[in-house]
């Protein structure tokens, strides 16, 4: 209360303010755009922020323009908030303890105490790292781990408490993400995993990692590190990984990771190896991280001169480069343009990059690097897997998407729209087509070592942004809803098998597709006509009047209003003196439930509420399409650098 008073009498008169709004969101200068989300109302539990390169923005903006349907008596689905993006682990502890909860299932691993172990058998239960993630992010020397096997076999598990062991926390990430890998694979695994040589929790992962905070660094340490971080981003623990990226990268900059080892003679040309190796695959797994959850960029290009592998610049005469790397060198490539993209989308007004010839740059930069990698897998078929280059088109196209989704935060005219959607629909489709044919090749092959699984990370996000560009594309009638449903259902069969990890983030958003669909469906149903918004007397508030989440809130999305309640809070959003009554006495006489539903009124007799009405709900309270944009205006203005209407922010949160 004191600080809302203090915001109040810190701003100017009401008249004033509300006249500033409106010229500032019709200001050529600030023009709409993608904006994160600040987390700080009644009811959270902690402040967070995350970023519009999440697609926050977006997936709110789609929750906001298609009406949430009632939920069932029944039992609710687990879904997705409007406000979540997957991979928020922090935001998983209310409904799924998954930090102290045990991981494995007790056909997965052996608790019986272990007497011997077999290089073989290590050899076996890790083949499924060294086949899928050791190609992309090779930070370890493989025949030290094979050393380090041959140690075990040989000397057997050391004691649980020692936990300065790093070469034990290698084989236990090793280990744990091979194990998930097999769930998706649904290969079965004889003799069983032991148990000391997994994580049986994700604590127990992240603290094992505790003595890495007092001792020196080292390069021992930092893969230690680098392999919990890798597994938990494998189960898509975003949040936890990315803390504890914060480590790995004062590690890595404190034995001097960024710079050249080929500058300095005193490395030997395996260790001047191992440290590129290390440090590009530190880079390309902050750059995933850093996009999926819109955080600022970690490791800046301009602080780097690393070379890659097959550009060395600073050793004359270059040896020729091992064409395995060449994978993790296409990754590291296309995590800089995904930075460039960050820094073009995402930045602040202040400090955001104002030139229209960037874009352009961008995606010929992007263009070329899509170019080589299809040139490459023509010239040397055989070094990259299917896998990896299924990969490496998807990291395409989620780029594409990157680059053109935030163009969708303009009003929805205009030729840069138009070709923004058409960009962003086209990679959608391909991203769900592509992964649903790889899901369907890997049912055929179940049986056979040659199947392929779903397991990069980003590959939840991607599906999930692309459905909702699909949902955006169908609620917009760019597409069929026939063409929605077909492309919405692959989806929802992708994910489900993504979930077969063990993570909660493939089924939640799963759920959540399947009832945004149904809904859709059954809006045109209700309507008898093809792609026909349907009139209801309910919907979703826009985003810039959205209702705190601790008011009420359905499960499977946005909470929504009735068409008074809405319209009486965009009306709230008018000078005081024009008000019939205040927003926050209006909640506390509403009824508890997320969906309150009134009577339609009729428009106010107020010259200037009726003005108001006109213009954001048309003549006579109509709603339709161009009354109400979800992607006109904004969340958080106070990022946008309007500092003056922080108070605007504080009055409603």
């Amino acid at each position: 209360m004191d600080r809302e008073a203090d915001a109040s009498s810190q701003l100017s008169p009401d008249g004033e303010r509300a006249a500033k709004r409106r010229r500032i969101s019709a200001s050529p200068t600030h023009p709409p755009r993608e904006v994160g989300l600040m987390r700080n109302l009644p009811g959270d539990k902690f402040p967070s922020f995350v970023g519009s390169a999440s697609g926050i923005h977006f997936i709110r903006s789609v929750y906001g323009s298609v009406r949430q349907p009632q939920p069932s008596s029944g039992a609710q689905a687990r879904t997705p908030e409007k406000d979540i993006v997957p991979g928020e682990d922090d935001y998983l502890s209310s409904e799924v303890p998954g930090a102290t909860r045990r991981l494995w299932k007790d056909d997965e691993v052996a608790t019986a105490p272990v007497f011997h172990l077999d290089c073989q058998d290590l050899i076996g239960w890790s083949s499924s790292y060294f086949t899928n993630w050791h190609p992309p992010y090779p930070f370890l020397h493989a025949p030290t781990v094979l050393g380090l096997f041959e140690k075990l076999q040989q000397n057997g598990v050391p004691p649980a408490d020692t936990h300065d062991n790093f070469e034990m926390i290698t084989v236990r990430s090793i280990m744990s993400t091979s194990l998930a890998d097999r769930r998706q694979s649904q290969i079965c695994s004889e003799p069983r995993i032991p148990n000391v040589l997994v994580f049986e929790t994700y604590d127990q992962a992240i603290g094992s990692l505790q003595r890495a905070l007092s001792r020196p660094a080292s390069v021992c340490s930092l893969q230690a590190a680098l392999s919990v971080q890798v597994f938990l981003v494998s189960m898509l623990r975003l949040n936890a990984a990315s803390r504890l990226g914060g480590l790995i990268i004062r590690m890595a900059l404190q034995l001097g990771l960024h710079r050249c080892p080929n500058r300095f003679p005193s490395f030997s040309s395996q260790d001047r190896e191992l440290r590129q190796r290390l440090f590009w695959s530190i880079y390309c797994i902050d750059r995933l991280i850093c996009q999926s959850m819109g955080l600022p960029l970690s490791l800046r290009d301009d602080d780097i001169d690393v070379c890659y592998p097959s550009e060395e610049r600073h050793q004359t005469p270059c040896s020729p480069s091992d064409t395995r790397l060449r994978c993790l060198e296409f990754l590291a490539r296309h995590s800089e343009i995904r930075g460039h993209i960050m820094e073009l989308r995402n930045k602040s007004i202040k400090h955001s990059q104002k030139e229209t010839d960037e874009a352009v740059a961008i995606t010929a930069r992007l263009t070329r690097w899509w170019n080589d990698v299809e040139d490459f897998a023509d010239s040397e078929p055989l070094v990259l897997s299917t896998y990896h280059r299924t990969v490496l088109t998807i990291l395409y196209h989620e780029s594409m998407i990157s680059l053109n989704r935030p163009i969708l935060a303009l009003n929805r005219s205009g030729s840069a729209y138009d070709a923004a959607l058409q960009h962003c629909l086209g990679s959608s489709r391909f991203i769900i087509t592509t992964l649903y044919e790889m899901l369907s090749q890997t049912d055929r092959a179940a049986q056979q070592s040659s199947a392929i699984t779903l397991l990069w990370p980003s590959f939840t996000w991607g599906v999930w942004m692309s459905t909702f560009i699909v949902f955006h594309a169908a609620h917009s009638k760019q597409i069929s809803h026939r063409t929605m449903a077909r492309l919405t259902e692959r989806s929802s069969r992708i994910l489900l098998h993504v979930s077969r990890r063990g993570s909660v983030w493939p089924d939640a958003c799963a759920s959540a597709i399947q009832h945004l669909r149904a809904h859709l469906l059954h809006g045109r149903a209700s309507d008898g006509s093809e792609g026909h918004t349907p009139q209801s007397s309910s919907y979703a508030v826009p985003l810039e009047t959205q209702i705190p989440d601790h008011v009420g809130q359905v499960t499977a999305g946005a909470p929504t209003v009735s068409r008074d309640e809405s319209t009486r809070l965009r009306v709230n959003m008018l000078p005081t003196n024009t008000r019939h009554r205040s927003w926050r006495q209006d909640i506390s006489t509403a009824p508890g439930a997320p969906n309150m539903t009134r009577s339609t009124p009729s428009p106010p007799n107020d010259a200037g509420v009726k003005e108001a009405w006109n213009t954001n709900f048309g003549h006579d309270g109509d709603t339709s399409e161009s009354g109400v944009d979800p992607f006109a205006g904004f969340d958080i203005p106070f990022w946008l650098g309007q500092d003056e209407y922080a108070g605007l922010v504080n009055e409603w949160s």
